[in-house]
């Protein structure tokens, strides 16, 4: 199948197997999993409300396109790191910038995500800090496509990845797990919840996690440690206090990637060929700490007070390619030593409330949120360059530099002040309008490498606002259409030195929303647009300055499907179709792609089906396929082309009973070869996993 055609195909299959999820759902089926969805996501592949947006909203309810990685599908696939969960999610890709997959960034509809979220307080998204936590620490993962300025205030139009902790519960819970997998997996967690007092007020939880993997990359490793623990207090019947903290810490190698040949061609090497010093290392400590107090309404609204407190560190010394490879093997290498430091401090109060006016019932969302990050950079420390053969890899045992990394030297501070809300209403018994806003004032300011402060930068008050319009075409089916804005603090400046203007982000999207088999089945189908403007140029004018003319566009399709057809039988299907572009743009870029890394077509399908009756009892299978179109990377005048590619995943798993579950994954059955990124000729280019299993055994009491 060529390149041109398979993207329609795929969007045909796509819609078709929607169209087969409208028609099943006309068959009424049993129910035969009872979840709360507000404490937890286990045994089921669908949330009934969504902690994202803090209106206690569902996802047919919330105008914007939305995506619930649950519990039991990190269960399933066996998936520990954010990253590899959120590549089975439509729209979403990962850049990879590191071998083991601890430094990583995030993108949707072609932008970055503009912050993770944690319980709805953002923190940064940076290329030189880990993703995330471990998974073991969180119920679900929340994914919104598209700006979300009402959340997180000044940050990228790709949207916002939410993570729901696991909350202490009033019953006691045990609950433990160990992995044997491929490329020395070793992993073992645990998770004890339940209440500490007779009265159940008092309740806890506490979640560890020991994790050590080699790689199928020579030398790479990546050894993590994680403890989370909280303390529920109820201080009334209707009013909880809650604290916590967390600590990550992670001992890595780090490898940079391979660089390619000259002509823009990328190696073919054995997949285990590292470009990197056995003194290579990295060194990620994350501390997160939080306080939390709720008032839960009489009426079913509640008032929420957060405060937030997560600090990341990071170092690494790197030997790494720092040229392309000429025909004889040859490249320029280098040895590097950065760190970092960034905390965010974030602290938030909101109401959410239904309301009664005119004989019919509304939603009220009233919040003000205080952020403040601040970012240390030790300057990059250079040993002397040299040269690597890549066919002749002496300098994995090539000595390092003894290099003394200087203090931090330069430090960013960023403030942001703001007033937000939202309002539903119901209009009709069908028709429901969506209003809100967020009014936000920001503050950057830099300190330089020579000690001198770079006049603050202050964008002036920010209103980004959010409409909608929901309206019910049968009980099962809900259109809507959506507005949505986001801004984002520019650094650069004009010719007279003044801050260029905040960039801008604006998004219509058209949907359908769907739920089936008593909301045990979710379907979504969006429509898209996002123009994003007031982009840094070059000013040609003046070498060294900036005009703030570029505007680029992404624009497509996304189709979702989730949930549980049958007793037993979970499924969850999507398709992505995404196009970018520069509109505004020096010439040589006008029309081309400005996310080429973006998969024009991207499909995910996987199923899952435990026995429960007969001999095969206790059993269970699953399976499905990922496929990307193909991708590239442009290197001045040449492109670094990654084609087309498919994985396949098997499960099979097997519950002795209630409390005892033994399953085995295996990633990219059929071994495929292929690239999982490109990025340049210097380094950056990473071959994906061969495949591999992971045998899990669980036990719940």
């Amino acid at each position: 199948m060529s390149r041109d055609t398979a993207g329609p195909w795929a969007a045909t299959a796509a819609l078709a197997w929607l169209a087969c999820c409208g028609h099943a759902a006309a068959q009424a089926l049993p129910e035969v999993r009872v979840t709360d969805s507000g404490s937890t996501t286990e045994g089921t592949y669908v949330t009934r409300t969504l902690d994202i947006g803090k209106t206690g909203l569902s996802p047919r309810e919330t105008p914007q396109s939305i995506s619930v990685i649950t519990r039991q599908q990190l269960d399933d696939r066996n998936f520990t790191k954010l990253e590899d969960a959120l590549k089975s999610t439509v729209g979403v890709n990962i850049t990879r910038l590191d071998g083991a997959g601890n430094y990583n960034t995030i993108q949707a509809r072609g932008f970055d995500i503009g912050a993770v979220l944690l319980d709805g307080l953002p923190i940064a998204q940076g290329p030189n800090y880990a993703t995330a936590l471990d998974l073991a620490l969180y119920d679900r993962v929340e994914v919104l496509r598209g700006p979300a300025g009402l959340l997180q205030g000044a940050g990228e139009p790709g949207g916002a990845v939410n993570l729901v902790r696991k909350r202490a519960l009033g019953t006691l819970r045990i609950g433990a797990g160990a992995q044997l997998g491929s490329f020395g997996l070793r992993r073992v967690e645990a998770d004890l919840t339940g209440p500490l007092n007779a009265a159940g007020t008092l309740r806890g939880r506490v979640v560890v996690v020991e994790d050590r993997r080699d790689s199928f990359v020579d030398l790479l490793f990546s050894n993590k440690h994680a403890a989370y623990g909280t303390l529920e207090l109820d201080l009334a019947p209707s009013t909880t206090l809650s604290v916590g903290a967390t600590r990550q810490r992670v001992r890595s190698m780090v490898d940079q990637g391979l660089p390619a040949y000259a002509t823009g061609q990328l190696l073919d090497v054995p997949r285990s060929t590292v470009v990197g010093t056995r003194a290579n290392r990295q060194d990620l400590d994350t501390r997160d700490l939080f306080a939390e107090l709720e008032h839960r309404l009489d009426n079913g609204g509640m008032v929420k007070a957060a405060l937030r407190d997560v600090r990341r560190e990071n170092f690494y010394r790197s030997g790494r390619a720092n040229g392309a490879v000429a025909a004889n093997g040859n490249f320029a290498f280098e040895t590097v030593d950065l760190k970092g430091e960034l905390q965010d401090r974030s602290a938030d109060l909101y109401l959410a409330t239904p309301f009664t006016l005119a004989g019919r019932a509304h939603r009220l969302l009233l919040g003000l949120n205080h952020n403040q990050r601040e970012s240390g950079e030790g300057n990059y420390v250079y040993g002397p360059p040299s040269t690597g053969n890549i066919f002749a890899p002496g300098y994995i045992d090539m000595a390092y530099p003894q290099l003394s990394l200087p203090g931090f030297t330069g430090n960013t501070k960023r403030t942001e002040t703001a007033l937000y809300g939202q309002a539903q209403f119901g209009v009709t018994e069908r028709l429901r309008l969506l209003a809100g806003g967020r009014w936000s004032w920001a503050e950057v300011e830099v300190e330089n490498y020579n000690g001198t402060v770079t006049p603050p930068s202050r964008p002036g008050r920010q209103f980004t606002p959010n409409l909608a319009a929901l309206f019910d075409l049968t009980p099962q089916w809900t259109a809507y259409t959506s507005y949505a804005e986001s801004f984002v603090v520019q650094s650069q400046r004009d010719r007279s030195g003044q801050v260029l203007p905040a960039r801008s982000a604006k998004q219509i999207e058209l949907g359908l929303k769907g739920e089936f088999l008593n909301k045990r089945l979710q379907t979504q189908a969006a429509l898209f647009r996002i123009d994003d403007m007031n982009r840094a140029m070059s000013d040609p004018t003046a070498s060294t300055a900036y005009i703030p003319g570029g505007e680029v566009r992404s624009e497509g399709l996304e189709l979702e499907a989730s949930g549980q057809l049958a007793p037993g039988w979970d499924v969850l299907a999507g398709y992505a179709y995404t196009k970018t572009e520069y509109l505004k743009a020096p010439t040589t870029q006008l029309g081309l792609a400005f996310a080429p890394a973006t998969p024009k077509h991207v499909v995910n399908l996987s199923s899952h089906y435990a026995f429960r009756e007969g001999a095969l009892r206790g059993f269970s299978v699953g399976g499905g396929i990922s496929w990307r179109s193909s991708f590239y990377a442009q290197a001045g005048s040449l492109r670094l082309v990654s084609g087309n590619y498919a994985l396949a995943n098997l499960q099979l798993g097997y519950a002795f009973n209630d409390h005892v579950e033994l399953g085995l994954s295996v990633d990219n059955l059929f071994d495929k070869t292929y690239y999982e990124k490109v990025s340049g000729l210097a380094r950056q280019n990473f071959y994906g996993s061969p495949r591999s299993a992971v045998l899990a055994l669980k036990l719940r009491y």
